[in-house]
């Protein structure tokens, strides 16, 4: 139980509210209170109200505030670094959680300096089955988001390489959906169209959704853009080729979540999808006006099922998951001929993880996570290339176990130290691939929360990963008129190229350095500021063949085949490894966000809408718009340790004063709300980035002349931006992205410059949901939204030039970025 001293007008002012509302008081702290602090109190309405005027406080006497988790929110040491509520997801205008993820990457992106997959997914607190369990969620469902550190990963069984993201769900939610988009881009030549309906529903009993989609894109041809070619004959052959395919993808998937009881649930998803495309290559045996063709049909098969549930106090997932992807390409050859390749590829998976407190610590609970797990992969592929005909049949079975422990050294509460909260985890993992050598990693982290409002991370990791199984031993595969910048002779050529497997590959060997800082900054309410450090090194990395420039040709003289004149000709693309590489990098930046022009409430209204983010108390009333979460019978701990059901929703004043915004369930898009303005600024610095092809070659500095990929090399500054507001149902949100550029130093024509490069993203959208005059005149605009969209809004193209200031054919716009600026306009209603 945690203490607060509270003056006498606070302490008035507490009980009489406390009173009035008929729910526990709450301590409106930065810091999260313990769960040791839950109250078992009897309900406020059987208290007597107090008047502030005819009692007598003593200014010594100390008054016990009590409170509870929040249901939904995780059960975690470490501090969320940004925390989204209704209103905030509502300003970014999104339809999907899929689609607020991308609005939201600059805050979730990891800063491990490794590139940056999707985050770790969590609803209510909980494992998921799969991606596509959340993809679909439309954002009127959701109740609040939160942002964790990739520590947090750990204690749900998964590697701390990615941020962690927690979607809490409203309790009581249903809607059906109906999305129609449509766009082109301002230079012409293409059109994009999509529909898409879908179904959800939220309940006591679990959640039910579903969704369809069909998306059509005409091809773009060279002919359609501005290119300036080296000769008449290869402009002659601009309308044979494609810069962008026509392409029909058709897409149905579902999510069923079942609540077994008040602390087990059952997940599952299935999703079903084809794309069929076609590419123009070049001209054929009749010339531009026959052209060579590529055919080509992917089908994905993708299903996912996952338990989870409470043991006494220890939290319990089992999840499994099952793909197969089959794709066929038939490519067209002069001379009447046709290549076709055909693969397939399968994968299944299971995993088991149980976490939870091990034992008492001097300084609080010992909390372990533990998971085993399973994957099983299959690819076959088929390539008859004139008459040769080249297969593969690749397998690999990989058992694993992972597991973390985390260890509370200081805490107050404990009387254990007087500065903030400081834990150590440990985390270790193993694996075993049939096709390579077996695998170990372990890491430490410790994490020492200062303040509620302070928090510090350190964090050193060290693993070992192998190849993919394509990589190893993927058939080649041969492809003709590639076009290439060759920086030997400084001309653009079309090439042959090679790709497939290489099964000389070794194993990567790797080590991270992490020093992180999060901070809600008091002085300014909303305002959350995070620096990280990172440093990674990598030993015999597996990488696609780089671009090849001298370095690189002079490091595999037999990856390359030239002419008797040095005229480029093929190139074996193949994978290779790389001996070391190296890169450190800062990356901060600040999250402030803040709820303005709340509707006008009658009396006691307005406490009772902040009421209604708060959790309700055992026995108390549900909060507004919904049922209150279940609840567990046993300990504080058990109670916390279970979370709520899938559909539950979290409640309570997040931390730094966000969210504000109204929560409530129903089928449309919410009710007439307050305003809401944001803005989000990250700014990654790399201080190194540098790899050894191999010993005996000069180490490549990619922030300094260097390259191994076709965009050039590293850029030193990456600045993002994210801003919007969002006012009685109009939202306008922009988002920037600035990076310094790079060169490639050497070659026939000197250096090569890739300019700096700043883009623009706007978005404009009408809720008439929150317009009641609106709809009130045009009945037909209820429950509905229009968004305007403009993709790259100054049509920003990034510029490379040699030494002489001319642009080479494979670097112009038209083929670095064909859409260039792109427009769209999306209608969605809800029924």
């Amino acid at each position: 139980m945690k203490k607060y001293r509270l003056s006498t007008t606070s302490r008035a002012l507490l009980l009489t509210t406390a009173a009035s509302l008929a729910v526990p008081a709450f301590a409106h702290s930065e810091a999260m209170l313990p769960a040791a602090a839950a109250s078992t109190e009897p309900p406020a309405e059987e208290v007597a109200s107090p008047d502030p005027d005819d009692q007598d406080y003593d200014d010594e006497e100390e008054i016990v505030v009590t409170g509870q988790r929040l249901a939904g929110q995780l059960d975690t040491d470490f501090a969320a670094e940004v925390e989204l509520d209704e209103a905030a997801v509502a300003s970014y205008g999104v339809s999907s959680v899929e689609e607020l993820l991308a609005a939201i990457e600059p805050i979730t992106r990891s800063g491990r300096g490794r590139g940056s997959g999707r985050p770790v997914l969590l609803v209510n607190g909980r494992r998921i089955s799969g991606f596509g369990a959340v993809r679909n969620i439309p954002p009127e469902a959701i109740a609040k988001v939160e942002v964790f550190p990739e520590e947090v990963a750990l204690q749900y069984g998964y590697a701390a390489t990615e941020r962690v993201v927690n979607i809490v769900l409203k309790p009581n939610f249903r809607q059906i959906s109906a999305e129609a988009e449509a766009g082109v881009p301002t230079q012409g030549g293409q059109f994009k169209s999509e529909l898409e309906p879908g179904f959800i529903a939220i309940g006591e009993t679990g959640r039910l959704n579903l969704n369809a989609s069909w998306e059509h894109q005409t091809m773009l041809l060279e002919s359609e853009r501005d290119l300036q070619y080296e000769s008449a004959d290869r402009a002659a052959e601009a309308p044979a080729r494609s810069l962008l395919p026509a392409s029909d993808e058709y897409r149905i998937e579902g999510t069923i979540v079942r609540n077994l009881d008040k602390v087990t649930d059952v997940q599952g998803s299935l999703r079903f999808d084809q794309t069929d495309s076609l590419a123009l290559l070049g001209p054929g045996d009749g010339g531009p006006g026959d052209p060579l063709r590529r055919d080509s049909r992917t089908q994905n098969w993708e299903g996912s099922a996952s338990v989870n549930g409470m043991l006494d106090s220890w939290r319990w997932s089992v999840t499994g998951n099952y793909s197969d992807s089959d794709q066929r390409i038939f490519t067209d050859r002069t001379g009447g001929t046709t290549d076709r390749f055909d693969s397939s590829q399968r994968n299944i998976g299971a995993n088991a993880n149980i976490s939870g407190s091990v034992i008492e610590g001097w300084a609080g609970p010992l909390q372990a996570s533990i998971t085993g797990g399973f994957t099983s992969a299959r690819y076959d592929s088929r390539a008859a290339t004139g008459g040769d005909i080249t297969t593969s049949d690749l397998g690999r079975d990989t058992p694993s176990v992972f597991g973390s422990l985390t260890v509370p050294l200081l805490d107050p509460d404990y009387n254990v130290g007087k500065v903030g909260r400081l834990s150590l985890t440990l985390n270790a993992q193993a694996e075993r691939p049939s096709d390579f050598s077996a695998l170990t990693s372990w890491g430490a982290t410790f994490n020492w929360g200062l303040t509620g409002n302070l928090s510090l991370i350190a964090s050193y990791k060290r693993d070992e990963a192998a190849p993919s199984m394509t990589q190893l031993g993927a058939a080649p595969l041969t492809t003709d008129g590639v076009t290439t910048y060759d920086f030997a002779t400084g001309q653009t050529v079309e090439i042959t190229t090679i790709t497939g497997g290489n099964p000389d590959l070794l194993t990567e060997k790797r080590q991270d350095i992490k020093l992180g800082l999060n901070w809600d900054v008091p002085m300014l309410d909303g305002l959350s500021f995070s620096i990280d450090y990172n440093h990674n090194r990598s030993d015999d990395t597996a990488n696609s063949f780089p671009l090849l420039t001298p370095e690189i040709e002079a490091a595999f003289p037999d990856r390359v085949v030239r002419d008797t004149d040095g005229t480029l000709l093929a190139v074996d693309l193949r994978p290779v490894n790389f001996d070391r590489a190296t890169n450190s990098q800062i990356r901060w930046g600040f999250n402030f966000g803040k709820s303005f022009g709340e509707p006008k409430t009658g009396p006691g209204e307005s406490s009772r809408r902040e009421r209604s983010t708060e959790a309700p108390p055992p026995g108390g009333p549900p909060p507004e718009g919904g049922d209150a979460p279940p609840r567990r019978e046993g300990s504080a701990g058990e109670a916390q340790q279970a979370g709520p059901p899938p559909g539950a929703s979290s409640g309570g004043p997040p931390r730094g004063g966000r969210g504000m915004g109204r929560r409530g369930g129903g089928r449309g898009f919410g009710r007439p709300q307050g305003g809401r303005w944001q803005v989000s600024l990250y700014h990654t610095f790399k201080l190194t980035d540098t790899v050894l092809i191999r010993p005996g070659v000069p180490e490549l500095d990619l922030l300094n002349g260097s390259a191994t990929g076709s965009g050039g090399g590293s850029n030193r500054n990456l600045v993002e931006l994210d801003g919007g507001v969002f006012y009685k149902g109009v939202g306008a949100r922009v988002r920037a992205k600035y990076d310094s550029g790079s060169s490639v130093v050497g070659g026939a024509n000197g250096d090569l410059t890739f300019h700096p490069l700043a883009t623009f993203d706007l978005r404009f959208f009408a809720d008439f949901g929150q317009m009641p005059k609106v709809t009130g005149d045009l009945p037909f605009l209820k429950n509905s939204r229009l968004r305007l969209s403009i993709d790259n809004l100054f049509d920003a193209q990034r510029r490379v030039t040699d030494a002489g200031g001319a642009v080479p054919l494979s670097y112009q716009p038209g083929y670095t970025d064909p859409l260039g600026r792109y427009i769209e306009l999306e209608w969605r209603k809800s029924f």
